[in-house]
């Protein structure tokens, strides 16, 4: 590397924090502060919905006073703030554009009082009944998932209200969910079921239960239902016996059950509620859950004897999502399998891309190339800074939300003060399955295999315009390439928004958003040439070549597009983040010379405190 394109970072990082602080004294830029710049993201639409509106209908219309508020809040943080911390500078945009469509999103689209409810958990509650010579015995085996059926009481559940099961059709694209049905004919010590039959063990009742409509569920689930049950005291003839029922549910403390919202409970109760589902952004846990990702129930019960979280299944899904059960389990799959791998890839990123211009300064420099890339041919220089740029991106992506999850389960007080909420079972993987790219092109590029973290958020609109009967439904490709345009739309606004509030004064925020509507765009061409076009020809090729045609088009049309938005992090000072805190390629020796600190977390780009001109524009600077 030549030394004077190395020196690059080290110049413009001095030059922008000088900036940004001359910046701030003029008054032309506020810090990122925290709590202050949480207001419109978490803190008001939580408080809001702490506060019970369903019988008031005075206070379900305040709801606009607050998302104006939000908005007009967020909309000056874009403009206003940012950050000495080149990543929080990005981040501090996208933070405000998402508190303005999160807001709608829990205030216009959806109805959370009425529609949402939680998989929680509570001290379990005894059960009684009466058989018929009087003795008092546990209530006959059942299975639900959540629900209330003619053996439980109230407080366990109801089947969905209309409002609830619209709720769970915004994610499932107006597709009813299969439910449990109340009963699954279960024999106890060989007695007759309902209908008079005996299924023999566990696999005769597992083929009556699916001939017929005692057990809607799917054939993984209901494996996995009865594995746990003979994991958990079932004969080795397959038959459990009402004793060991007895025992299994009597050494039960507590259960699993369905939190609508808790309208009558205590402020700190209905705060809690609020928090949970203002911070959950893929709904892990809600009855609104993204549709890639596991699925979220309580575990059916056998009379009151309620089944492990591990039976509510599968734990890896079609588009590859996957869920640990156990915090061993988790801390070993996401640490040494996931994190170690990307931490050494962003690490070798930040130190490569760094002695070029390109990732300092953006495409519109006058700086020479080191020798190594002055080389290349234009194509080949291209084609290298886009996947430099690509690995850069995924592996700090992978850095972040794995990291995130971690210290939801490990590092105190997040999981004393989450409980359930940091459980593994509400921490599933932040991406896919890479096969899904394979087998279904940009489609699965976009809709399954890129992290789903903001899926509810960018579905929500157009849902709501289908259900309100605002927009005919159509066909489904209709629903889809509604849902598609309304998705991309919003995901341009975030990136724009994060070009927006960076340092540099040079960025083309515009152009952020024509990568993502053109991403929508290749993703409609491609599914209409492969259904339309080459139906035909690609129906009589082998799975191999369909693979590579889907990859081949995602590549070239990944290449076409992608400087829209590359160009414009290098424009925004992005790649001028420190992604770790220790660099392993810099105590090899690589890197610039003069900037070869191992430790690379130095005091002017972590948090400090600002104090402002009041009280509420003063607190940490991030």
């Amino acid at each position: 590397m030549a030394q004077q394109n190395a020196d690059i970072a080290i110049i413009y990082r001095d030059l922008y924090h000088a900036k940004f602080w001359n910046d701030v004294q003029a008054g032309y830029k506020t810090p990122f502060l925290v709590p202050l710049h949480l207001l419109g993201v978490w803190f008001l639409p939580t408080l809001y919905l702490a506060i019970p509106h369903k019988n008031r209908p005075w206070l379900y219309q305040a709801r606009w006073v607050v998302l104006a508020f939000v908005v007009v809040f967020n909309f000056n943080m874009i403009l206003h703030v940012s950050s000495h911390n080149f990543g929080t500078a990005y981040g501090t945009g996208l933070v405000a554009a998402w508190g303005i469509v999160w807001n709608l999103t829990l205030l216009v689209w959806t109805k959370p009082q009425w529609e949402a409810k939680r998989v929680d958990i509570r001290r379990k509650k005894k059960q009684k009944s009466l058989n018929s010579n009087g003795h008092s015995t546990l209530l006959s085996p059942t299975l639900q998932n959540g629900h209330a059926t003619k053996s439980t009481t109230k407080e366990q559940g109801s089947h969905p209200s209309e409002n609830l099961q619209r709720g769970r059709n915004i994610q499932e694209d107006f597709e009813e969910e299969p439910e449990f049905a109340n009963t699954t004919g279960v024999e106890l010590n060989g007695n007759e079921n309902h209908n008079g039959h005996r299924p023999d063990g566990l696999e005769g009742r597992l083929a009556h239960a699916k001939t017929t409509n005692l057990a809607d569920m799917s054939e993984d689930s209901t494996k996995t239902l009865f594995e746990t049950i003979r994991a958990s005291g079932l004969k080795g003839n397959g038959v459990l016996s009402t004793a060991e029922l007895e025992k299994l549910a009597a050494e039960q403390e507590f259960e699993y059950y369905w939190q609508e919202y808790p309208a009558d409970a205590s402020f700190w109760t209905r705060l809690d509620w609020a928090f949970d589902i203002v911070s959950t952004f893929r709904m892990t846990g809600w009855n609104w859950a993204i549709p890639c990702l596991p699925p979220y129930k309580p575990p059916p019960k056998l009379g009151d004897y309620q089944l492990p979280l591990s039976s509510v299944g599968p734990q890896r899904t079609k588009q590859g999502y996957t869920r640990e059960l156990s915090r061993k389990d988790l801390f070993i799959r996401r640490f040494f399998f996931i994190m170690l791998p990307n931490y050494i890839l962003v690490d070798f990123c930040a130190v490569y891309m760094t002695a070029d211009p390109y990732f300092v300064l953006g495409p519109e420099h006058n700086e020479p190339l080191p020798p190594h890339l002055a080389s290349l041919s234009p194509l080949l220089l291209f084609v290298h800074r886009t996947a430099l740029s690509f690995a850069g991106t995924l592996s700090a992506l992978h850095l972040l939300f794995n990291a995130g999850a971690l210290a939801l389960a490990f590092l105190p007080p997040l999981p004393q003060i989450l409980r359930f909420r940091a459980h593994p079972w509400h921490l599933p993987s932040p991406t896919g399955s890479f096969t899904e790219v394979l087998d279904r092109g940009l489609a699965g590029f976009w809709g399954s295999w890129w992290h789903q973290t903001f899926r509810f958020g960018f579905a929500a609109p157009a849902q709501y315009l289908l259900r309100e009967g605002y927009v005919k439904p159509g066909t489904a490709r209709a629903r889809a390439a509604a849902a598609a345009a309304c998705a991309f739309l919003t995901s341009g606004f975030l990136h724009a928004s994060g070009s927006y509030s960076t340092v540099p004064d040079r960025t083309k925020w515009y152009l952020p958003p024509f990568f993502f509507l053109l991403a929508g765009f290749g993703t409609t061409l491609q599914s209409w040439l492969a259904r339309a076009v080459f139906r035909a020809y690609i129906e009589r090729l082998p799975r191999w070549a369909r693979r590579l045609g889907n990859f081949a088009f995602v590549l070239v049309w990944m290449c076409m597009t992608s400087w829209l938005l590359v160009d414009d992090f290098g424009r925004c000072g992005i790649w001028l983040f420190e992604p770790v805190p220790v660099s392993i390629f810099r105590a090899l020796g690589l890197g610039p010379s003069r900037d070869r600190r191992v430790w690379r977390l130095e005091a002017d780009i972590l948090p400090r405190w600002y104090w402002g001109r009041h009280w509420w524009d003063t607190g940490l600077a991030i």
